[in-house]
């Protein structure tokens, strides 16, 4: 039983002094097994008239004597790291539930991206999926690894943010509409995307200095992503691999460098992130 159970239930008298310890009397019908958190200190029991156990995480001391329990706790120390610990608990619940839930939007990302291929010609897919890792090491709220497994859907498939919404939520969806660029710039009048490239990135670097730190985060992790992709692949197949591009690469090293300005600036900036820090890297290494 958690401690604070076992307080809440069974509590008959609280008393507290003057240096910050409250002492709980705890009247248990049946004697209690080790409470979570805590741990039985063999060496001071006296076993069957005597158990004691401590938790240095919520500074306090049980004490059952004969079947009555008191506990001691240092209030004043032990709010705080109360707080911490039953969010860690919440926190663990839900860290399992949301593994369950990245495998639901992964399958949902698989099937919208079956017939994509990269420039390299491997399955599209691989993409997001490099942005989602790169965002979970990073500790940031699961749905803004959602979107990273989802952020080109609805720019690159005929899945619209609609669906988003309706499957994920507003949140997720919010996350994939930022990062989307505008409809009229990536399905211009004559299909050729080639032709409104600098508007789109022009746009892109714009939006970006006042955008939310998540934002930026998903952002970066997107280029940080693809600049790897990009190193890896001029390795393996030249520098004729800047042809598959609708820029050259003069103009791709504005894009990158640019971005890695707008990353940095405004209120919500991210130049302190794991991932800022690696993709600034890789633009020196690249260019």
């Amino acid at each position: 039983m958690k401690i604070r159970e076992l307080i809440n239930q069974y509590c008959s008298s609280t008393e507290k002094k003057g240096n910050g310890i409250t002492i709980y009397t705890i009247n248990v019908p049946e004697p209690i097994e080790t409470p979570a958190l805590f741990s039985y200190l063999d060496f001071l029991s006296e076993e069957p008239h005597r158990r004691i156990w401590v938790s240095d995480a919520y500074r306090m001391i049980a004490i059952e004597i004969d079947g009555k329990l008191t506990i001691h706790e240092h209030v004043r120390m032990a709010n705080y790291r109360i707080q911490l610990n039953d969010l860690q608990e919440k926190y663990e619940e839900q860290k399992e539930t949301n593994l369950t839930e990245i495998a639901d939007v992964f399958a949902f990302a698989v099937d919208c991206h079956k017939n994509g291929k990269r420039k390299s010609g491997i399955p599209y897919i691989s993409h997001p999926m490099d942005v989602a890792s790169i965002l979970l090491k990073e500790d940031v709220p699961i749905e803004l690894v959602f979107a990273g497994l989802l952020h080109d859907v609805v720019e690159d498939t005929d899945i619209h943010i609609e669906t988003i919404l309706e499957k994920y939520g507003q949140q997720v969806a919010d996350y994939v509409y930022a990062v989307t660029e505008p409809e009229i710039l990536r399905k211009p009048l004559h299909g050729d995307k080639k032709q409104t490239w600098k508007e789109r990135k022009e746009h892109t670097i714009k939006e970006m200095p006042g955008a939310k730190r998540e934002i930026k985060l998903l952002s970066c992790a997107d280029k940080l992503a693809n600049i790897r992709d990009l190193i890896s692949d001029v390795r393996m197949q030249g520098e004729g691999f800047w042809d598959n591009f609708n820029a050259p690469k003069e103009e791709q090293e504005w894009y990158y460098r640019s971005m890695l300005e707008s990353f940095a600036m405004g209120t919500e900036n991210i130049a302190e992130t794991r991932v800022y820090r690696n993709l600034k890297e890789c633009v020196e290494e690249l260019f």
